[in-house]
């Protein structure tokens, strides 16, 4: 009796040690960055579309902490490298700056690195330069129409409209775009495309 009831505990025991296990993996690890975790960055050295060129690297540093199970598993301070990956300066006719960059790499404090997959959660963008271009088309076209009306000829205001338009038009084609930037000191997040497993430490 005493060897069926011995068995039956020990059994027992086996079920719960793996019940707890099956628990904590579904938790996640404190040594595991999910894929889909948002990393808040601070810039270092700020990276732009005038001067930046492909395969330029830059530095961040986390700005919040990284928490896994009530865990802080990547302190304020950690550093994440990126990498510019295509870029292109603003050009004539409106046209912004473009900057596509990634971040390849994360190290500790104690000299150790880890290799990462991500990517900006939100894109770089520029202000937009279209509204200034309108309001230059619209002018020209208003200025012209003052000294069409000046000219006291037949149609002079709408021949002069006209024209205004067509030089707000040629100031406009000429106005070159924004560059894009991430300034030093600027906050933004990452996420991670793919798992990451960190060196064991003293949490």
């Amino acid at each position: 009796m005493n060897f069926w009831l011995k068995k039956t505990n020990i059994f027992a025991l086996i079920l719960l040690f793996f019940a707890s296990f099956s628990s904590i993996r579904a938790q996640g690890s404190i040594y595991e960055l999910q894929s889909g975790t948002k990393i808040s960055l601070r810039m270092e050295t700020e990276i732009n579309s005038k001067v930046s060129s492909v395969n330029d690297t830059f530095i961040t540093k986390i700005s919040k902490p990284v928490i896994v199970r009530e865990t802080i598993v990547l302190p304020v301070g950690t550093i994440v490298e990126g990498r510019v990956v295509k870029v292109s300066p603003s050009s004539v006719g409106g046209q912004s700056g473009k900057i596509e960059v990634v971040f390849e790499n994360m190290r500790f404090a104690d000299g150790t690195k880890r290799n990462i997959e991500g990517a900006l959660v939100d894109e770089i963008k520029a202000d937009s330069a279209q509204k200034s271009n309108v309001l230059t088309i619209a002018g020209g076209a208003a200025l012209g129409a003052i000294f069409g009306g000046v000219s006291k000829t037949e149609n002079g205001a709408l021949i002069g409209a006209g024209l205004g338009a067509g030089a707000g038009t040629g100031i406009a084609l000429l106005r070159k775009g924004k560059n894009v930037r991430i300034k030093t000191d600027e906050e933004f997040e990452i996420e991670l495309k793919k798992t990451v497993v960190l060196p064991v430490m003293d949490y």
